[in-house]
């Protein structure tokens, strides 16, 4: 006879204790009455089962560093995906509101130089995006809807800026310092997730005597929006991407200007990383969108999403040239340098300017850098372009090699952030592993992800990351799951803590080093990617293009872990499948319908147990 099924109401063995309905189960003893009536012993003294439903979240705190574009993806994810009772995120930001890098980030001309549409985070593209490459106020904006869209903004504290982290090995936990104003608080997690990026902590050169100058001294990542450059005496040091970008909206205000540079740069012929081609929504001269365009956008989310595919699918032409001997790179070369040199005209000041600005290492060594009107502006009549000569300031301005004086009434600096990846703060890991001593000489991780020696703890945009493989924003998007799925293993599983092994880190990187040697990164330049040197580790780069790494990263590979389990309740030994609990899910717990798996075909069955194919 076969077993009958009974109705009984089922404790589902969560902390409430409470009853959830009713769930439908064999009764073994209703349904064969000769089987032993004996009271069921423990298969052993020192374990028992927990009495709950697979899949039980244990109760997580995560901190958040950081509320740019990696901290606001981090919220989306957790309000999304994880935000229950069992589960709780603060997310501390020290500037006054979220934005990071394009908040932070004014000065004049500043724009992202990745299309706008590709900008946006995949799931939630913007239609009003009025040009094809968008502004830092622009790009603010769209982050501050979309924070609102996804309810992000309760997570955030602004004015509070994490002091030290460190990793408590009895409580399994970080413990943080945190400052906000004149107080300094002491708060705790189980996850700390640094959202706070690389280029976050903006310098100003080394330079002797800098702090004697009596001018305007300006950076770039820290703009003076009232000064007046009319009709002033200016020096802007540095040709990297934001020097670039500002001096020609400097050029017209000042009485005269001085740009002093001391490394070549591949000036891109087009305005941003992607040139519109003929297939594009029309765009005028400067590359505005067509009213017509705009109107498409917002009615028609497939003629949008269209434009937006094309475009991220052209981002694998600009990785290929990044293969040193590859012709595409042979023809970048020929391409950009023919270029300069039209922009720059036939001029003895302009042939001059070629002859120093234009490289001998390939194209992409340094970031490729588009400047619309740059070159044009250093062959004006008021612009002097000055080669390594800077020996110190003065009070009055800077003081040449040669041993002349020029004064300036402002001095910008274009010169860029610390890229030591070494965190501003103490971040303390097990055995007293001090992050920033670990990555003193070569800073390296796992996926820029995680470091060993440092349980539960993740970085966003960490060494070697697809800053310059593709799109950043989708790399963002996938460490963002990745964080996601790790956090579900640590609380559905009852780990204590995962970290990354040695043995793992070191591996990695020995592919990563080993395959960037065929590629621009490693050239004759000296280059941020190299932590500012000329000849050193490539440390910002991935090995691949940002969409192999969203393929690398959709199933962790937990064997890379050094996993440590929670102690149980009630029982004298840790065991690893104390999370099967009960012998029942969640659902059948709550009395829901187990009849998902019911399909009509094998490929809809398929797709409820594995991640569908993106990139095959």
């Amino acid at each position: 006879m076969a077993p009958s099924l009974v109705s009984s109401s089922l404790t589902n063995g969560l902390t409430n204790g409470h009853t959830n309905g009713t769930v439908d189960y064999i009764d073994a003893k209703a349904a064969a009455p000769s089987l032993p009536t004996v009271p069921l012993k423990p298969a052993s003294p020192d374990y028992r089962v927990l009495e709950q439903p697979i899949g039980t979240n244990r109760p997580l705190r995560i901190v958040c560093l950081g509320a740019g574009y990696s901290g606001l993806m981090m919220g989306i994810m957790f309000h999304e995906k994880l935000d229950d009772a069992t589960t709780d995120l603060v997310m501390y930001e020290r500037n006054s509101e979220m934005g990071g890098t394009w908040l932070e980030n004014r000065y004049p001309g500043c724009q992202c130089d990745i299309p706008a549409h590709n900008y946006a985070f995949s799931f939630e593209p913007n239609p009003e995006w009025p040009n094809y490459y968008a502004t830092s106020e622009q790009i603010h904006d769209y982050m501050k809807k979309t924070s609102a869209k996804y309810k992000t903004d309760q997570y955030m504290k602004f004015n509070h800026e994490i002091k030290s982290a460190v990793w408590d090995e009895t409580e399994g936990k970080w413990t943080l310092k945190v400052q906000h104003g004149e107080t300094i608080f002491e708060d705790k997690c189980d996850v700390f997730v640094n959202a706070g990026g690389v280029l976050n902590n903006w310098k100003y050169p080394n330079i002797k005597g800098i702090g004697d100058y009596q001018g305007k001294l300006l950076h770039s990542a820290c703009w003076d929006p009232h000064y007046d450059f009319q009709g002033k005496r200016v020096a802007v040091i540095g040709i990297g991407s934001s020097g670039i970008q500002i001096l020609p909206h400097l050029v017209p205000a000042a009485k005269h200007l001085t740009s002093f540079v001391r490394s070549e740069a591949w000036i891109s012929p087009a305005p941003g990383i992607n040139e519109p081609t003929e297939n594009d929504p029309e765009v005028d001269e400067a590359y505005n969108f067509s009213p017509h365009e705009l109107r498409q956008f917002k009615e028609d989310p497939n003629y949008l999403l269209k434009h937006r595919r094309d475009l991220i699918s052209r981002r694998i032409a600009n990785f290929r040239r990044s293969q040193a001997d590859s012709e595409d790179q042979k023809k970048a070369q020929i391409l950009f340098a023919d270029s300069m040199r039209a922009r720059l005209g036939d001029s003895e000041k302009g042939k001059m300017i070629a002859e120093m600005l234009t490289p001998k290492f390939p194209v992409g060594c340094r970031r490729q850098t588009p400047g619309p009107r740059f070159l044009e502006a250093l062959v004006e009549p008021n612009v002097d372009v000055r080669w390594d000569d800077i020996q110190e300031f003065t009070e009055q301005g800077i003081l040449t090699k040669s041993g002349e004086e020029l004064q300036f009434d402002a001095v910008v600096c274009a010169t860029g952030f610390d890229t030591s990846f070494q965190p501003r703060f103490p971040i303390i890991g097990r055995d007293g592993a001090d992050l920033r001593k670990q990555w003193a000489d070569v800073p390296e991780a796992y996926f820029g992800i995680t470091v060993p020696k440092f349980p539960n703890y993740f970085v966003f945009i960490g060494p070697n990351y697809p800053i310059s493989n593709g799109s950043l924003v989708l790399a963002i998007q996938a460490e963002a799951i990745y964080i996601y799925h790790c956090i579900k293993k640590l609380q559905t599983q009852f780990y204590r803590s995962l970290e990354v092994t040695e043995e793992a880190t070191a591996d990695y990187n020995e592919h990563v080093q080993s395959y960037l040697q065929r590629t621009v990164w490693v050239g004759g330049c000296r280059s941020w990617y190299k932590r500012g040197s000329v000849d050193g580790q490539v440390v910002a780069i991935y090995s691949g293009t940002s969409f192999h790494y969203t393929e690398a990263l959709r199933y962790p590979r937990w064997e890379d872990y050094r996993m440590d389990l929670l102690p149980m309740a009630g029982n004298k030994r840790r065991n690893r499948f104390a999370y099967l609990g009960n012998g029942y899910t969640k659902r059948e717990t709550r009395g829901g319908s187990v009849g998902d798996t019911q399909t009509l075909n094998l490929e809809d069955y398929w797709k409820l147990n594995v991640l569908p194919p993106i990139y095959d």
